[in-house]
């Protein structure tokens, strides 16, 4: 199974380099970086930060760190834990053309370590009075997810002091529980323990470094 992960993996970046010619940034000479925030991401109890750099006039590299901490709308769990994701982009284009809506390709890998904990209550009689009682009861799970997967973005450059990016795609989540030899099996799609296909959309606020 590992070896098909990293197979896919290769693939997925392969791919990426093969069709993604790439763009200049706007006045690219001058960015030295772009600090970015997942803003749609605080609505599932994350904080997704990072920073994209150039690597040359039609290629960047974007880093986040991830820290989960609360639960997502609707769920009962309380989710805690970190990760990271990384994404190596080629942006659309040929020659010397410059726009300030630059479309890219990115290739997209992402690791998080995810500790899970649920409140239970269990309805007990008490057989000398002959009454209930409730007993509430914490149980915790932890477990790693991975994820590979390819995006579609666009990022509109705003007067060269922030950036507006969305982006689309899909890809391959594995989560593996503590204990277990195998991904999970029979999640939700909207569970962060699901292991399968899953789409993805981001829209990422950015602010210019030169």
């Amino acid at each position: 199974m590992k070896n098909l992960i990293l197979s896919s993996l290769l693939i997925l970046i392969a791919s990426s380099i093969s069709y993604a010619q790439g763009i200049k940034y706007p006045k690219n000479d001058t960015i030295k970086y772009i600090v970015k925030n997942d803003v749609l991401r605080f609505f599932g109890g994350t904080f997704w930060t990072g920073a994209e750099f150039p690597i040359g006039s039609r290629k960047s590299i974007l880093v986040n760190g991830i820290a989960t901490y609360g639960s997502s709308m609707g769920s009962p769990k309380e989710n805690i834990g970190y990760g990271a994701e990384l994404q190596y982009r080629n942006y659309l284009g040929k020659g010397s053309f410059q726009t300030n809506y630059p479309i890219y390709l990115a290739s997209q890998f992402m690791f998080r370590r995810i500790n899970s904990y649920e409140m239970t209550s269990t309805e007990t009689l008490d057989p000398t009075s002959g009454t209930y009682s409730m007993l509430s009861n914490e149980t915790k799970s932890s477990y790693n997810v991975y994820y590979f997967g390819v995006l579609i973005g666009c990022q509109v450059f705003v007067n060269q002091i922030f950036t507006v990016d969305v982006n689309f795609g899909g890809g391959l989540r594995l989560s593996q529980v503590d204990g277990e030899t195998s991904f999970t099996r029979y999640r939700g799609i909207s569970n962060l323990d699901y292991s399968g296909v899953i789409p993805r959309f981001g829209v990422t606020i950015g602010i210019i470094q030169h």
